[in-house]
């Protein structure tokens, strides 16, 4: 097993590999979708409620595919665990992962997790973060999930993790109704949603690169584009559902 400190190397080096720096927040979701040298495409989809994610390589084809139905701090996080398969987990090509957090699990799934936390919240980060707090409050513990955007079960592992608060706070915390806690102290409440159902199967990245890619060239019909583009849930590109009347380019 690695140690935490190794792992959060490896997350600062991951951060380096997608022209991240070490501090600030990230969109993990754009960066990853963005990242066409390494031919990563991202699926949505509702697994069954004990599934978080998988992902699959060949060479550097990669998919991952995460669970739709799980909040949106948790996608963000399983994205991130997946990552970790991709880029340090060299002896496996396909992986599925489930959806608790702790000893529990195999050394690998412990080591993705960790890796996970530090990639979202860096360890320099996140104590950063922290200095001005004499004791992790409630209030503070939403306020840091929502800077960092994570789940709230990723925040409080995370907490426990590096000491910042006890066992018993993190069942008090973890018992609360967050949504309607971070709703109170004026935030949004999709961060512990999961995807509207319309987007619950949805493609991103590579996938959809490359289909466009062989239309452009002329080396699939007009309908062969549509038919593999409605294969990856994207009836939006096909019929041009993107609601142009709306579209604000500000």
């Amino acid at each position: 097993m690695k140690t935490n400190q190794e792992l959060n190397s490896l997350a600062l080096k991951a951060r380096r590999i997608l022209r991240e720096d070490s501090y600030s927040p990230i969109d993990v979701f754009a960066v990853v979708n963005g990242w066409s040298w390494q031919r990563i495409t991202v699926v949505r989809y509702p697994f069954p409620a004990h599934i978080s994610g998988m992902c699959t390589k060949e060479e550097n084809d990669v998919i991952i595919a995460v669970s739709s139905v799980s909040s949106y701090g948790r996608q963000r996080f399983t994205l991130a665990h997946e990552l970790y398969h991709v880029l340090f987990d060299k002896g496996q090509t396909r992986v599925i992962c489930d959806m608790s957090m702790g000893d529990d699990k195999s050394e690998t799934e412990r080591e993705a997790d960790l890796f996970a936390s530090y990639f979202l919240m860096p360890y320099d980060a996140l104590m950063q973060y922290s200095e001005a707090k004499a004791q992790w409050t409630l209030k503070d513990v939403i306020e840091a999930e929502q800077f960092f955007q994570v789940s709230h079960q990723a925040m409080l592992f995370r907490l426990k993790l590096d000491g910042y608060i006890t066992k018993e706070q993190e069942a008090e915390y973890k018992a609360i109704a967050v949504s309607k806690a971070a709703a109170r102290l004026g935030y949004g409440r999709e961060l512990y949603y999961p995807m509207a159902e319309g987007k619950q199967y949805f493609t991103t990245g590579e996938y959809i690169r490359k289909v466009e890619y062989l239309a452009e060239e002329g080396k699939i019909s007009a309908g062969k584009r549509e038919e593999l583009l409605l294969d990856a849930f994207r009836a939006d590109i096909v019929y041009n559902f993107d609601e142009e009347d709306m579209e604000l380019n500000d």
